[in-house]
Order: structure tokens, then C-alpha cells, then sequence
């Protein structure tokens, strides 16, 4: 019913939001930008390949 928590994509994801937000308080917008842009692909890479095992898991 629930799903196993990955804890190395939390901790990547927890220290990119925090990358993320400390440049957006330091007013590092270009950087900010680029944090964000990668943190977007991260999960959008995870959430897929999490799918595809998923779905290879029941066949």
C-alpha cells in the first residue's frame, strides 16, 4: 500500500531546496536559476525511472 521512502533522493532533494532557497536569500539569482532548473530534472528523472521499476516490478 505505501511505497518504501528512497532516502538518498530525499537528501539530495532536501539539500538542493536548501541550495536553492539560501541563493534565492543571497540574491544569486543566476544560481538560483540553475538550482532550480536541476532540482526540477532530478525529480522528474526519479519519479520516472521510480515508474518504470515499478511497473517492471509486477509483470
Amino acid at each position: 500500500m505505501f511505497e518504501k521512502v528512497n532516502i538518498p533522493d530525499c537528501l539530495v532533494i532536501i539539500g538542493l531546496v536548501t541550495a536553492l532557497i539560501m541563493a534565492i536569500f543571497y540574491g544569486l539569482n543566476e544560481l538560483a536559476m540553475s538550482i532550480a532548473s536541476g532540482l526540477l530534472g532530478y525529480i522528474g528523472g526519479t519519479v520516472k525511472s521510480a515508474t518504470q521499476t515499478k511497473g517492471e516490478e509486477k509483470r
